[in-house]
């Protein structure tokens, strides 16, 4: 007997290892891994993710943001629309784009300044002693110094730009890059819509798996209650009761890791939307599933070609490089402008003497040491390399969404065959339980029914979490994430 007890102790320690993690086919949960990859596309944590072109320094800024407001010693309910609007009023990815949206207005601003007319006045007060040099001065009577004198002159000086076709391609350019940079920063206002709603679904999807590892942790507790009283009734082997008791730990052990995933992915979340790192709160959209809009393949892609912002920033983009490319070649050409000079001289401010001067000037580059040529050269090659990035954005729209759609009707199959698996696993317990009621079968079998359930369970929630991440990748691909966001998943 006391070798048998050894034995079944070496037996249940040598499971608590399997299950812990020991084997690589099972999750650190302890029951098989998921068929249903559970993936992690926003990390603030390690700055991992890439959701645009746009962000791809290592420290991303949509995984970060400016906390706002005072923290609420309420714990704070909080939807998934209230989420998306405060990470559109505090993400750091946004703010960067809005202001580098200001500094292109700020170029453009300067670039028309070259053709509006400059006007400067001055206002000068001279005090001169003048010495009279000619040396006949003193047989005509001049005296060899004047003055001194004292006298004021108020200045007006115009310039006025006639033709300078450099300066209006110039202009245009500055125009077209203005024109991206708005496209950039609707395009960035997409891109916290689905951090901000990934992060969101992410953590209903960890309140999922709390609320399944507490009723797992329940029935390995009232399983553990059921083989003590078989064993105390000598119905059972004492290595049920062991297995159960591992069963019983193993859920626990569960329950602990999700609890502690659970507060990091909120943590996440605060990161992304601007709330105090402290701030407690409590969703108020659930993880659910729903079926995405019924939109064939071909519509979407002509909606992503329509509202795909970065493919109109880098639209915009080329045709900015045109320009500069015909400001550089038009620096050869003359240019025109007008000069106008109007003020007033006198000893005193109360009378003054009209000055005015008006005259217009060309300017007609001869030799310039090969400078123009440089500035085409340079500016042909960055047309050539925005032409690129524009072809490759179209093929990368395309490749967006088609890779999106595909997750979705894969996720779509999966949450439908994960809802099949998790009802075969509970009739498999019931029939487990009701085996051993009538002598049929050991606790082994009932162990292994629960796990089994477990693992359903998770394989569950990671199928609908997947399916709610794939319709947000598809509105992102489409470039409609802020639009249809609620259409999509916060409809639920």
């Amino acid at each position: 007997m006391k070798n048998s007890l050894q034995l079944c102790t070496v037996l249940s320690f040598a499971l608590l290892l399997f299950q812990a993690g020991g084997s690589s086919a099972q999750s650190a949960g302890g029951y098989p891994a998921n068929s249903i990859p559970t993936p992690r596309p926003l990390d603030p944590a390690t700055n991992s993710t890439n959701p645009s072109a746009s962000a791809t320094q290592s420290q991303n800024p949509y995984l970060g943001s400016v906390p706002t407001g005072p923290v609420d010693p309420a714990n704070r309910p909080l939807s998934l629309l209230q989420a998306v609007q405060l990470a559109l009023r505090s993400n750091l990815g946004l703010i960067d784009t809005q202001e580098q949206n200001v500094t292109q207005r700020a170029a453009r601003i300067r670039a028309l300044s070259a053709l509006l007319p400059h006007l400067d006045a001055s206002a000068t007060q001279h005090y001169a002693l003048v010495s009279m040099i000619p040396s006949d001065a003193r047989e005509i009577g001049v005296p060899k110094l004047v003055g001194p004198v004292s006298y004021d002159s108020l200045d007006l000086d115009l310039r006025q730009t006639i033709f300078n076709l450099s300066a209006a391609e110039r202009l245009r350019s500055a125009s077209q890059e203005t024109k991206a940079a708005e496209m950039s920063n609707l395009d960035s206002r997409n891109i916290v819509v689905l951090a901000a709603a990934s992060a969101y679904i992410t953590i209903a999807a960890s309140e999922s798996r709390v609320h399944a590892d507490e009723a797992q942790l329940e029935l390995g507790k009232a399983l553990e209650v059921l083989m003590h009283d078989r064993v105390e009734q000598g119905v059972s082997p004492e290595i049920d009761l062991i297995r159960a008791k591992v069963a019983e730990r193993t859920a626990e052990q569960r329950l602990t890791m999700a609890s502690v995933q659970l507060e990091k992915d909120k943590l996440a979340l605060t990161r992304i939307i601007g709330l105090p790192i402290e701030q407690q709160f409590t969703l108020t959209t659930p993880l659910s599933y729903s079926d995405a809009p019924n939109s064939d393949l071909r519509t979407m892609l002509d909606t992503a070609r329509a509202n795909r912002s970065d493919l109109k920033a880098a639209a915009a983009r080329v045709d900015a490089a045109h320009s500069a490319v015909k400001a550089a070649s038009a620096q050869r050409l003359p240019s025109l402008s007008i000069d106008a000079h109007y003020g007033g001289t006198a000893i005193t401010p109360t009378r003054l003497y009209s000055t005015y001067d008006v005259g217009g000037s060309i300017r007609v580059p001869l030799f310039t040491g090969r400078e123009i040529a440089s500035d085409v050269s340079a500016a042909q090659a960055n047309l050539t390399r925005r032409s690129a990035e524009l072809s490759d954005l179209g093929a990368r729209v395309q490749f967006d969404v088609r890779s999106a759609y595909l997750d979705l009707e894969s996720a779509q199959r999966s949450v439908s065959v994960a809802g099949e698996n998790l009802d075969l696993a509970k009739e498999g317990l019931k029939e487990a339980r009701d085996r051993l009621d009538v002598g049929l079968s050991n606790g082994l079998e009932v162990t292994e029914a629960q796990q089994t359930l477990a693992g359903a369970q998770d394989n569950y929630i990671s199928s609908i979490y997947a399916h709610n991440l794939a319709k947000l990748m598809l509105i992102r691909a489409t470039g409609t994430a802020e639009d249809n966001l609620l259409a999509y998943v916060g409809g639920n």
